[in-house]
């Protein structure tokens, strides 16, 4: 994430603070996650009675996890920002950390008023068993809701092998969970596998996501 073959987005809000500390992939991420928790914003509205009911945590990875965020359900788009900022790109790809550790932060913040959502972004490629993602799916249909995992690779296509087969797992697990009665099959967010070439491409994926987002009852976890 530290190659500097793409960059975060020129003429946004956030561009100038990204760059200054991630003028590289990972500020190409920053960039569109700030577009994403701004989609959001967005959504609800500024009403003064409008309340954000999405709970946001990111966790970043490399040989080992770090969880930034956890569960945040009061801060704006940039304080979120602003929280990441200080993180540098290291080497090392630890797929099943990073899973291990979504799942633990899925489980101790679940909430019946919120559907679990993931967004799992990689420019490498790591294995991962099938069991681990297997495990994730079956804790969050056991909790309540099936996950909704969206696979982002910003890396080649021949390197997502894994990121392919996540993403089918957790499409198949949805497929096969009980559904909710009280909510109707259009509200449900299919999981996916997304491919961004570049920074453009990268933040239209995540606008996508957010606007696919729009028609569930509920908020989200992610």
């Amino acid at each position: 994430m530290s190659y500097n073959d793409r960059r975060p987005l020129q003429n946004t809000p956030a561009s100038a603070r990204i760059c200054a500390r991630s003028n590289n992939r990972i500020g190409a991420v920053l960039s569109s996650l700030f577009s994403f928790w701004s989609a959001r914003a967005a959504a609800i509205g500024s009403s003064a009675n409008a309340a954000r009911r999405d709970a946001y945590s990111v966790i970043l990875f490399h040989h080992e996890t770090v969880t930034v965020i956890e569960n945040d359900l009061t801060s704006n788009p940039d304080q979120l920002l602003d929280m990441l900022l200080p993180h540098q790109a290291d080497g090392g790809t630890n797929y099943t950390a990073a899973v291990i550790a979504a799942q633990g932060v899925m489980e101790r913040n679940w909430s019946t008023e919120r559907s679990p959502v993931i967004i799992f972004l990689s420019d490498g490629e790591c294995s991962i068993t099938d069991q681990t993602m297997q495990d994730l799916c079956r804790s969050s249909v056991r909790l309540g809701k099936a996950v909704s995992f969206h696979a982002v690779s910003f890396g080649p296509d021949a390197s997502s092998t894994y990121l392919r087969r996540m993403a089918e797992i957790a499409l198949d697990a949805q497929n096969n969970a009980p559904r909710d009665p009280l909510a109707p099959a259009a509200a449900t967010v299919n999981s996916s596998y997304n491919q961004a070439l570049d920074s453009v491409q990268l933040a239209e994926t995540f606008l996508g996501i957010a606007e696919s987002l729009r028609k569930p009852r509920g908020a989200l976890m992610h």
